[in-house]
């Protein structure tokens, strides 16, 4: 394959690229239906191809190989990066070599056999093996096992009181009390468009009123009213978002952080943050408390840690119950996720 590295990994995502498929189909193909993931795959292989390049002059990506995989991942071990950006990696890996089967096997179908296009085969499954010996060998950073690692800022209400644009204020609010990742409040807008499946495969299509625009597509507000949250004997405020993987699901908020962003999305017809901005903001107000800077996503881990106790404590839930409850409010699947919150 000619062209830039950039150039060669838009054309390996196009063939990965498959819009609407469920969870389950993704899985069964190989395909990918999220343009996030995508984006975050491509990086990676942008990286490999740029690695490649310079140690071993390789300028097509269709001709990569083991030793070039096995060279990159030792070369990203050493680095001594988290274990889940490894990870991440070696991922990005496995669905470059469908990637590159799939195109391969494109290029071989229309070609007119007379050689110039060889069906190669690719196995970059060695990359199982470097990840478990990264972690064996203690060469990453072992975040999600570490069991002092902790994510959560020791005085989150303080954190937000300190912040000073009334935006990125009410941002904060927002991801602290529900457990929300940046990009559920990144942007809130009074309707959201999402396929009508998505909210059936979530277990959403029955409590969330939507507007059917065709077979496939509907509009749902994203402001959905107050409720009793029975769970902390409290009524609050739901707001409905679309998070990691295209994943739907509502965000629970107190009444008057409710209120404040439905007076917002009055005057201003969209609440929209400036990440960059926003991440500033909170190191500032990190450093004035004197508190380490953990992100925005520092507020999942407080969310997650209150929430777990004031379920059981108000809401009558056994320590499963909370954890699998706790798991898919912040938009996971298993219960066990939410015990990496709480060490």
């Amino acid at each position: 394959m000619r062209g830039s590295i950039h150039y060669q990994t838009g054309e390996l995502a196009k063939v990965l690229f498959s819009p609407g498929m469920s969870k389950r189909e993704q899985k069964s193909t190989g395909f990918i239906a999220n343009t996030e993931t995508l984006k975050t795959y491509r990086e990676v292989w942008n990286e490999l191809g740029i690695y490649a390049k310079e140690n071993f002059a390789l300028k097509d990506l269709q001709k990569l190989n083991e030793k070039h995989i096995v060279h990159y991942m030792y070369f990203k071990a050493y680095q001594h990066i988290s274990e889940q950006r490894l990870e991440l990696i070696s991922s990005a890996l496995g669905k470059l070599e469908t990637a590159l089967r799939k195109l391969n096997a494109k290029y071989f179908l229309e070609s007119s056999h007379d050689g110039a296009i060889h069906d190669r085969e690719y196995d970059f499954s060695i990359r199982h093996e470097i990840l478990d010996e990264a972690r064996k060998n203690l060469l990453v950073v072992e975040t999600s096992d570490e069991p002092t690692f902790c994510r959560a800022y020791t005085d989150p209400q303080a954190l937000i009181d300190t912040i000073t644009d009334p935006i990125y204020k009410l941002a904060a609010k927002i991801q602290y009390e529900s457990g929300a990742r940046l990009e559920g409040i990144e942007r809130i807008d009074p309707f959201l468009s999402i396929k009508t499946q998505k909210l059936h495969d979530n277990r959403l299509g029955d409590i969330i009123d939507y507007i059917r625009i065709d077979d496939v597509v509907c509009k749902v507000e994203q402001l959905q009213g107050i409720e009793y949250d029975s769970l902390e004997a409290m009524q609050k405020g739901r707001i409905f978002d679309i998070e990691k993987g295209g994943k739907p699901g509502i965000l629970l908020v107190h009444v008057d952080t409710y209120q404040q962003l439905k007076a917002h999305l009055l005057k201003n017809d969209v609440f929209c943050i400036d990440v960059n901005k926003y991440r500033a903001a909170l190191k500032e107000a990190a450093q004035i408390t004197n508190q380490e800077y953990q992100g925005s996503h520092g507020f999942r881990w407080n969310f997650a840690r209150e929430r777990f106790t004031n379920i059981q404590v108000i809401g009558g839930l056994t320590y499963d119950q909370a954890l699998q409850q706790v798991s898919w409010e912040m938009k996971h699947e298993r219960a066990s996720i939410t015990e990496h919150y709480l060490r």
